[in-house]
């Protein structure tokens, strides 16, 4: 023992190890401090956010999709039957979010002293305000107000109570605004490798989006027209530096989504995956065509229109909007390579399978398709030029000009006509805004948030399953009494996520959201 303790004696127990990284050595080299930048980036591939099939999953807390067996925590959410206990999304979107924003506030304040080149330093701070805005524009839209942390963590962190809405918001447009004025980030990458990294453009989308977002009846009960502005001033100034990011729409709206155009002239920001760069994968193909729990409904399937504006009629899919086919498999198309597949083998649940996120088109099954590579597009162009059109639609009290032109080019992109008497009035246009992005955006993780937006969710959650077959051999009974069953007990409690009950017992000074 006293030959022990001697010998623990003589110990240097400050001793940092030499051997591999720590904190306190990261940004002692270039590489190390490329590292730290990645690992920023790297929690955004998690499956709290948009990792493995999240965005998908997303939708199926709407009436746009069906997800029979809970598969990320989100069926509990369509029913209304969640809780701050409950599992997967509910437990993990706000520990991820911290650990986003925690890597992205201890690179922020080790940048200075950093072993990088100063032109690199430069950007390495637009990103990670950049990632740091993200991560709290993810907190602030499914939680409301949250804890406000801007520092690199300590202790006393983990007992802030929630700042308010506007204070988290204010730092997000603070983060966003800095990356603008003081043109931290260009507006494209050069390099092939840096393919995917944030832009200015993408700090400036965001902007839009999260001023879209305050704009609304939800959070601007008043109607407050210079909200609208704002929104609208922040998308139009996305809109007119499309030279200088080369913005624009791409030319085959199915072509768009697939991986050999990742990075296209209309991806604004992505999420990164793949089997062979340093990341991850997704399982966006194999829960769309072999689980299929992020089944179609029909509520998704009759809101696309025909060629010619016309409504849509059941088992008639051929001559619908492009966009549905190039988003959805049906009754009648072809299947992982079967002709005419007729609906309970496309999907035993609802009759409908989801192609968009996937490599799938005519093809049979690719034995290695759970190693999904397809990007996810957080913001591409086309939904900046809608978030344009709805936000100067709201100011104005009708569109202008460029506002119905925007919505004429993404129509016209597949083919389809524009009905030019929808154009001319605040309410016509106003309809129209919010269906195209129904059919434009349709499985991008945007729909619930979009109906909260306009004040809708509740009633169509009610709503859903009423859009059901008459034909026997379309219907699913089961899902339709599911439907009508589950869907109905969505209430305003569910507009916010509670927070985690965990996060409560370790946090005596956080409040849950109201009536949880």
């Amino acid at each position: 023992m006293l030959c022990g303790a001697a010998a623990l004696a003589s110990c240097n127990l400050d001793t940092i190890p030499t051997d591999k990284y720590t904190v306190e050595t990261f940004w002692e080299t270039e590489e190390g401090t490329e590292a730290a930048m990645t690992g920023c980036y790297n929690i955004l591939t998690n499956s709290a956010l948009f990792g493995d099939s999240a965005p998908l999953l997303e939708e199926t807390c709407t009436p746009n999709a069906y997800n029979y067996n809970n598969a990320g925590g989100y069926n509990v959410i369509a029913q209304g039957t969640h809780t701050a206990n409950s599992s997967g999304i509910i437990a993990n979107r706000w520990k991820k979010c911290y650990e986003g924003i925690g890597r992205c506030n201890t690179h922020l304040n080790r940048l200075p002293a950093a072993a990088v080149a100063d032109d690199r330093r430069v950007q390495m701070e637009g990103e990670a305000k950049f990632l740091r805005a993200l991560y709290y524009y993810m907190l602030v839209t499914y939680y409301n107000g949250v804890p406000l942390i801007l520092e690199e963590p300590v202790y006393a962190h983990g007992s802030l109570p929630r700042a308010s809405r506007e204070e988290v918001v204010r730092a997000i447009l603070d983060d966003l605004n800095d990356i603008i004025d003081r043109e931290l980030l260009d507006w494209q990458w050069t390099k092939a490798a840096d393919q995917g990294r944030a832009t200015r453009g993408a700090a400036m989308a965001l902007k839009a989006r999260l001023l879209l977002f305050e704009a609304s009846k939800l959070v601007n009960p008043s109607n407050d027209a210079a909200k609208w502005q704002a929104a609208a001033d922040a998308a139009k100034a996305v809109i007119e530096k499309e030279a200088q990011a080369g913005y624009d729409l791409f030319g085959d709206y199915r072509k768009l989504f697939l991986p050999a155009n990742e990075h296209s002239c209309e991806c604004v920001f992505n999420i990164e995956f793949s089997k062979t760069k340093n990341t991850a994968v997704n399982s966006f193909n194999v829960y769309s065509v072999q689980y299929r729990n992020n089944a179609p409904l029909l509520d998704l399937v009759m809101d696309y229109r025909t060629t010619t504006d016309g409504a849509a009629t059941m088992g008639k899919y051929d001559n619908l909007d492009p966009r549905f086919a190039a988003t959805n498999f049906y009754p009648g198309s072809t299947f992982l390579g079967k002709a005419n597949c007729p609906a309970g083998e496309v999907c035993q649940f609802t009759g409908f399978a989801h192609r968009k996120l996937t490599i799938y088109d005519a093809q049979k099954r690719d034995s290695d398709d759970s190693n999904g590579e397809t990007n996810y597009m957080f913001i591409r162009y086309a939904d900046v030029l809608l978030m344009y059109a709805e936000a100067i639609n709201e100011y104005a009290g009708a569109p202008d000009d460029q506002a119905k032109e925007a919505i004429r080019e993404i129509r016209k992109r597949t083919g389809v006509k524009t009905d030019e008497s929808l154009l001319g009035d605040y309410r016509s246009f106003r309809d129209l805004v919010r269906n195209e992005r129904g059919r434009e955006l349709a499985f991008e993780g945007l729909r619930k948030w979009d109906l909260i937006r306009w004040g809708t969710f509740v009633e169509k959650m009610h709503n859903a399953g009423t859009n059901q077959p008459t034909e026997n051999k379309y219907r699913n009974v089961s899902y339709t009494n599911y439907a009508s069953a589950n869907y109905a007990n969505v209430t305003a409690r569910h507009i916010y996520l509670p927070i985690p009950t965990k996060e409560l017992a370790v946090n005596h000074a956080l409040r849950q959201n109201p009536l949880w």
